[in-house]
Formats: C-alpha cells, structure tokens, sequence
C-alpha cells in the first residue's frame, strides 16, 4: 500500500513553502508527518487518514502536510497537527484523537 495516497489531494509543502505563508500571515492547518518512521509509529497511518476527511469538514480552510525531514523547524512532532491563524501558531495537536477532538479545537483556533 502507498502510504502517501490518502494525502495525494493535498499540497505538500517544506520548509521554504511554510516559510512564506508565516510571512503572508496566512491561516491554515499543517500536518507534520514522517515516511521514514511510518512503520514504526502507527499512528501516522491513522491521521493520514484522518488528515484529507478534516480538509471536507473545514471547506475554505487550507489544509497542507509536509514530511518531518522536510520541515527541520519541527524536529521530533509526529504526527502532529498545527493550526495557524495569520501566520500564527494558535494551537498543536499530537497523536491520534478522536473526530469530535479534532474537530473541536480547528473550529475553537480558527473560531468557525
């Protein structure tokens, strides 16, 4: 199994990319993952999952990921999920949780 084609929907983004939508005070949610820890940390799989179905709950919100390697700023955070709002970082989200979870603190930091 491919375990990036839950996520083929959505832009990925490194390190450069993450950099300009900071300095463009954009809002938007990253998800922070790692292909070389894939196989030993499980739940990767599962907010792979979870991730692209939350990016349809939030229409009009962006939704990106990006690779731990990638993102050297972030070293050691997966998964994790980070919600900016304006170029700020408004709230982190790790491991798996459960639906309501994740849809309750998107919705609290970005007040939708």
């Amino acid at each position: 199994m491919d375990s990036l084609k839950f996520l083929e929907r959505l832009e990925k983004i490194n390190s450069e990319k993450l950099k300009k939508l900071v300095e463009n005070k954009e809002t938007f949610v990253l998800y922070i993952r790692s292909e070389k820890l894939y196989n030993k940390i499980k739940e990767i799989f599962d907010v792979d999952v979870i991730f692209p179905e939350l990016a349809k709950n939030f229409e009009g919100v962006k939704f990106i990921w990006g690779d731990i390697d990638e993102l050297k700023e972030f070293k050691g955070m997966v998964p994790s999920i980070l919600i900016f709002k304006e170029g700020k970082q408004v709230e982190k989200i790790d491991g798996i949780k459960t639906w309501a979870e994740y849809v309750g603190k998107i919705r609290e930091a970005l007040s939708c």
